[in-house]
């Protein structure tokens, strides 16, 4: 008895099919749904095109690494199918996915071609802090150690450049015409510097910055305070003080940073009147520790009712020197959380502070740099990074 395959349709009274094969032995029956057959077949097509998206990714892959220029042409469909194993059915779904995905272009009775030119390889230059044991910025260092950190993980070609080498253009303009992009500092942007940065043709990205510069036509990645202290009155009450006093070390990024948090104070609330100003000036961040320390040591006011904005960690860490006794210290709110980046950290950080991140400042400065050189993206983008408070001891006036 040969092999019967009876199919029989039940339409009518289950809208469902089934197949049965009859074997020899007249006792094994092999039943499958249509919907089984289908879901195999279904599945089937699946893989197929997966292998198909595979195969077209690594001959993207394989054509982006030989760096053809646009209209180069790639292997005809019978090269592809015995380059890969495949059948010329296969091949030509591969290029056909990867002209749709505007990578290549056919043209009839002729082949297949690149259809643009191969991305802008980034060689970028980086003019700024440089982490290592004998750094005075250990905020700047951290950062700069993990943009190093970044750059070393995506591959990207860079270049150190000094400050002392954009003071003299004859040191640094051969250097800068083998860059499409440039990193920088705005600490290293000055009068002296700025005729050379205006010559170079390729993109600039500016950080360590916290304020919007109109000094040179680049990009900028600063922080945002907005989200932080907003959070900060939520949780505590700036109105219960008699006073606000930002500490400020008087240079033109301290100056935007008091502008800055008075407007978000204002803005939430805060009265205006409140708020003062008190520059102590230190050129270094030892001295802004001195300063303080001089300062606060010969005050004969009563602060516990003052809530301090300490625009630097090295004022708060003169504060905390003056005043042993705790009671009598004013609240302090730091604006840059020193403490998280000391090395080694204190056991038990005190200041409640607004982290700036500038290691994530660092890292979106190159992301940005990247991209602009990559996608030839002419734009000039500021970026603003949202600060994050951090609640420690040195506020102890809590809503809640």
């Amino acid at each position: 008895m040969k092999n019967v395959t009876v199919r029989i349709y039940l339409y009518h009274y289950f809208n469902f099919s089934f197949r049965f094969s009859l074997y020899n032995s007249g006792k094994i029956f092999i039943i499958k749904s249509v919907t089984e057959k289908i879901e195999d077949e279904k599945r089937m097509i699946c893989e197929r095109s997966t292998k198909t998206s595979e195969l077209a990714e690594r001959l993207r892959t394989e054509l982006l690494a030989r760096r053809l220029p646009s209209g180069s042409p790639v292997a005809s469909v019978r090269e592809l199918a015995s380059l890969y194993g495949v059948s010329t059915v296969t091949a030509d779904k591969i290029l056909n996915l990867l002209v749709k995905e505007d990578f290549l272009y056919r043209i009839p009775q002729s082949g297949t071609f690149i259809k643009h030119d191969p991305p802008v390889v980034p060689v970028i230059g980086y003019a700024g802090h440089l982490p290592g044991p004998g750094a005075t910025d250990i905020i700047q260092a951290a950062a700069a150690k993990r943009l190093q950190e970044h750059l070393t993980q995506t591959g990207v070609e860079q270049h150190i450049i000094s400050y002392h080498e954009l003071r003299h253009p004859e040191l640094v303009e051969r250097k800068l015409n083998a860059l499409n992009g440039l990193l920088i500092s705005a600490a290293f942007i000055d009068e002296v510097t700025r005729p050379v940065l205006w010559k170079f043709k390729g993109r600039i990205v500016v950080f360590a910055n916290t304020y919007v510069m109109d000094r040179l036509s680049c990009s900028q990645v600063i922080p945002d305070y907005t989200r932080a202290l907003t959070e900060f009155t939520e949780k505590y009450d700036p109105e219960r003080y008699e006073r606000i006093q930002i500490l400020s070390a008087g240079h033109p990024n301290a100056v935007a940073s008091e502008r800055n948090i008075r407007n978000i104070l204002q803005c939430l609330g805060v009265s205006a009147g409140k708020i003062e100003t008190l520059n102590l000036k230190g050129i270094n961040n030892l001295s802004a520790q001195m300063a303080a320390l001089r300062y606060f040591s010969g005050l004969r006011e009563d602060l516990r009712n003052t809530l301090v904005l300490s625009l630097s960690g090295y004022f708060s860490i003169g504060m905390r020197e003056v005043f042993r006794n705790a009671e009598d210290m004013p609240d302090i709110l730091n604006f840059d959380n020193l403490e998280e980046y000391a090395e080694p950290p204190p056991e038990r950080p005190f200041f409640t502070a607004v982290d700036y991140r500038m290691p994530d400042i660092y890292q979106a400065g190159a992301e940005l740099l990247t991209h602009q050189i990559t996608e030839q993206d002419e734009r000039n983008q500021i970026i603003q990074i949202p600060a994050r408070l951090v609640v420690r001891d040195s506020i102890r006036h809590c809503k809640r």
